[in-house]
């Protein structure tokens, strides 16, 4: 069952309408995993019509979130989503792009997908404090009786899976340090536009939206969160960007 229907800019859009499948919201953001809140702003800045449905990462396509259901057909992950959006010419957001900018775009895309977010899963996984306030939005998501095991196994999981991948070998200070970096090249990347390409939003800016808010919004105190707060282009960025498209709610 879905949470109700959510529009973008077209109210009056006669256009199908997308099945969202995400994890749920919390601390303020329409969802815990920064890729699903790529993909609903995405929608948001595109006015298409969507409807937010739960999803739990092992029963979608490929065992991850997101994935949508679009006129009878499901489609796996956040990139692969507004590509093939793109392709059926449902999402415009990036058609004004030259070359050069849709290069840049990519390039910061993929800091923030594959840097990026493995820096923030650690910083949400791996200390104990920080778990220990992520870790009831997820329980309430599982039965309550195998809960507690499955998480413990998923947190395993996440921590060996970050070992593997090279964060996890690298300690707490740099890891906070690097994200730092990342986020001070977004910011100055900005500069003083509105968005990223100027003053209409693109996709890459439904990404950065996603993984600034996320990691704003997370409420558990850490370098990287204050050296956002400290930032005002960001601040005002994230701000700028739910005022336009997140009006409705639930954020």
């Amino acid at each position: 069952k879905g949470d109700g229907l959510a529009l973008g800019a077209d109210l009056g859009t006669s256009l199908s309408v997308i099945d969202l499948y995400q994890l749920p919201g919390a601390w303020g953001v329409s969802s815990v995993s920064p890729f699903c809140v790529k993909v609903e702003a995405a929608l948001r800045a595109g006015g298409l019509p969507f409807r937010r449905m739960p999803g739990v990462p092992f029963r979608g396509p490929r065992g991850k979130v997101p994935w949508i259901g679009l006129d009878g057909e499901l489609i796996h992950d956040s990139q692969r989503i507004l590509d093939e959006l793109t392709r059926r010419g449902r999402l415009t957001l990036d058609a004004h792009l030259d070359e050069a900018a849709r290069m840049r775009g990519h390039a910061i895309r993929r800091m923030l997908e594959e840097g990026t977010d493995f820096l923030l899963v650690y910083l949400r996984w791996e200390p104990d404090d920080a778990w220990a306030v992520y870790q009831p939005v997820l329980a309430a998501e599982l039965p309550p009786v195998v809960g507690p095991v499955l998480l413990g196994h998923l947190r395993r999981g996440m921590r060996k899976m970050l070992w593997s991948q090279g964060t996890g070998r690298l300690d707490h200070e740099r890891i906070e340090e690097l994200a730092c970096q990342d986020y001070a090249a977004l910011s100055a990347e900005l500069g003083d536009r509105e968005f990223l390409f100027g003053s209409a939003p693109t996709t890459f800016d439904a990404t950065a939206y996603a993984w600034v808010a996320s990691t704003l919004a997370f409420p558990h105190p850490s370098r990287v969160k204050s050296a956002l707060l400290a930032d005002a282009r960001l601040v005002a960025y994230r701000e700028r960007f739910e005022d336009r498209f997140f009006r409705d709610g639930p954020r």
